[in-house]
């Protein structure tokens, strides 16, 4: 029986790399528009020398391989020699079972500098493993792997690269919206405001967004909103909850997993406890937390912790916030969501806490819940660990009156000041506005999504 040979292996690699014969990337790859975080990610993966191998982490169809093309597009139009790139794809059948070093052998010239680009690590043994060990062995050489869903290693040296789903900023700009809908202001050289041009079509484009945004094929491809729910029903949402991710982390019952989300879908932007879940889902406490872990590895879902109404954080932690880290997968999930559906506000709020995926303080974002009313987002001074800015969420233009949706942020507000900014979102009104001597910034859901995306993503690169 004929066994692959070197040649073999090489004719295989070389499908995959066809800058080896043209010394350009495929011409699809260059006619998409590129993420947000495109520059701060070709910045991580250009810097000098080796080192640890860098991940690119993030759920499925959010575009971790069209970024790895599309960086290797710029390497080569920066001068980098295209024999000298090496693209893996890690599920192709022809290569299973193939060690990876062979692999490189192969293809790459021992000690020349060059980049290795693995897509799919999730699909290789002990690939966290096995490629750091490949990397120590080969300084020369820069390596990054792409990883999917729960597979994803935790973060250290700042070697994991989250790609999440499309934020608004994105939405609006690949929907060629944003031109049309905001201006920034620029004073000094300060941080630019945003004027909005027309709220009635932001907050338009805004409801779109939460029902079908999240995905750049859903976006692309299918501009449509109806369109767009069903192709994230059919393409996306399949391929998210595809059965073969889950096993690989060691999870046996994928439709238990996936009955979980939906659940946790129907909560999204509310209060709840492993015990309430354990309850209503009919599966043990232990097993409800493994799937949360899985849920949040895979950047599906959001926990947020609560702090005291005094801004200390619990010792033990009872309950948390579950929010959606793509809102859209609700739509996907049971169908979209008007923006005067009392459950609008709730896919609002995690859309907003979305925006933040990708950012280093993630962590520090919380909640609290006082007898007046609830804060839906609080942030901690990384330095401190003591509430630094808080803001309610509630959607609507009651709150600038001064109704029920905002006590607990002025309560809250008066117990841990002095805060560097307090906010709440409307539906449309933006003001300055003392409630009972404490002065919160107003701001439509849409604005704030916008402005918290973008700003994540110039944070992220700087």
């Amino acid at each position: 029986m004929r066994t692959l040979e070197e040649a073999d292996v090489l004719a295989r690699l070389a499908l995959d790399n066809p800058w080896w014969r043209t010394g350009t990337v495929e011409a699809y790859v260059a006619a998409l528009p590129r993420r947000a975080l495109f520059e701060a990610f070709f910045h991580r993966v250009n810097r000098p020398g080796g080192g640890p191998p860098l991940v690119l982490a993030g759920p499925r169809r959010v575009g971790k391989s069209v970024l790895i093309r599309q960086i290797i597009a710029r390497l080569i139009d920066a001068g980098t020699d295209p024999r000298g790139i090496l693209y893996v794809s890690l599920d192709a059948p022809a290569l299973h079972g193939l060690p990876l070093d062979r692999l490189v052998a192969v293809a790459c010239a021992p000690d020349q500098p060059g980049f290795l680009f693995l897509d799919g690590l999730h699909h290789l043994r002990d690939g966290e493993a096995t490629v750091a060990a490949l990397a120590a062995a080969q300084p020369s050489l820069r390596v990054v792997a792409g990883v999917a869903g729960g597979a994803a290693p935790r973060p250290r040296d700042g070697n994991l690269f989250v790609l999440p789903p499309l934020t608004f900023c994105e939405y609006l700009r690949f929907t060629g919206a944003e031109r049309d809908l905001i201006e920034p202001m620029f004073f000094g050289k300060g941080t630019p405001m945003y004027v909005v041009r027309d709220m009635a079509a932001l907050n338009e484009r805004f409801v779109h967004y939460v029902n079908g945004g999240g995905f750049p094929e859903a976006v692309l491809l299918r501009p449509a909103p109806g369109d767009a729910g069903h192709h994230l029903r059919n393409e996306v949402l399949a391929a998210l909850l595809h059965q073969d991710l889950p096993g690989l982390t060691g999870i046996a019952s994928t439709p238990e997993l996936n009955a979980l989300l939906a659940l946790l879908a129907r909560n999204t932007g509310r209060e709840v406890s492993i015990e309430a879940i354990a309850e209503r889902a009919g599966i043990a406490k232990n097993t409800i937390r493994r799937y949360l872990d899985y849920l949040e590895a895979s950047h599906l879902i959001i926990r947020m912790g609560r702090v005291h109404p005094e801004g200390g954080r619990f010792r033990r932690m009872r309950t948390f916030k579950v929010h959606l880290a793509s809102p859209c997968l609700y739509a996907a999930l049971f169908g979209p969501v008007a923006a005067d559906d009392p459950l609008f506000p709730a896919l609002a709020e995690s859309a907003i806490i979305g925006q933040w995926l990708a950012s280093a303080d993630l962590p520090n974002l919380v909640y609290a819940r006082l007898p007046e009313g609830s804060v839906d987002l609080v942030a901690l001074s990384p330095d401190t660990g003591r509430p630094a800015w808080a803001c309610a969420l509630p959607g609507t233009d009651e709150s600038v009156a001064g109704d029920a949706t905002i006590n607990g942020l002025i309560q809250f507000s008066r117990r841990n000041a002095p805060l560097r900014w307090i906010g709440a979102t409307t539906r449309t009104q933006a003001a300055l506005k003392a409630h009972d001597g404490v002065e919160v910034w107003h701001r439509p859901a849409s604005q704030y999504c916008y402005e918290v995306g973008r700003r994540v993503a110039e944070e992220v690169g700087a």
